[in-house]
C-alpha cells in the first residue's frame, strides 16, 4: 500500500480586499484560474501570480481544482496553505 502525494500552494491576501497572491500553481491550473477571472490578468510575480478576486473567491476556486486548505496563519494579511493529492 503506497502513501498518497501531495501538492502544496499557497494564497496570500486580506479578507478586506478585491485581489491575492497564488504561490505555487502549476501552469494549466494558472491558465485556468486566469480564465475564472478574466479581469485579472494574472500578472506574474516572484514564485507567483496576482488574481484580482477576494481571497476566499479565489479558495473556492481553487477547491474545483482538488485543492483544500490545511492551515492558515496571519492576522491583517493571511497566507493559506492549501494541498491536494497527485
Amino acid at each position: 500500500m503506497s502513501l498518497p502525494n501531495y501538492y502544496y500552494i499557497a494564497v496570500k491576501g486580506s479578507l478586506h480586499a478585491t485581489d491575492c497572491q497564488v504561490f505555487g500553481l502549476n501552469e494549466d491550473e494558472r491558465d485556468a484560474l486566469s480564465k475564472r477571472y478574466s479581469n485579472s490578468s494574472a500578472e506574474v510575480i516572484m514564485n507567483g501570480v496576482i488574481i484580482k478576486g477576494a481571497a476566499m473567491d479565489v479558495i473556492n476556486s481553487l477547491s474545483e481544482l482538488g485543492y483544500h486548505v490545511v492551515c492558515s496563519t496571519g492576522e491583517a494579511e493571511i497566507v493559506w496553505t492549501m494541498q491536494r493529492e497527485i
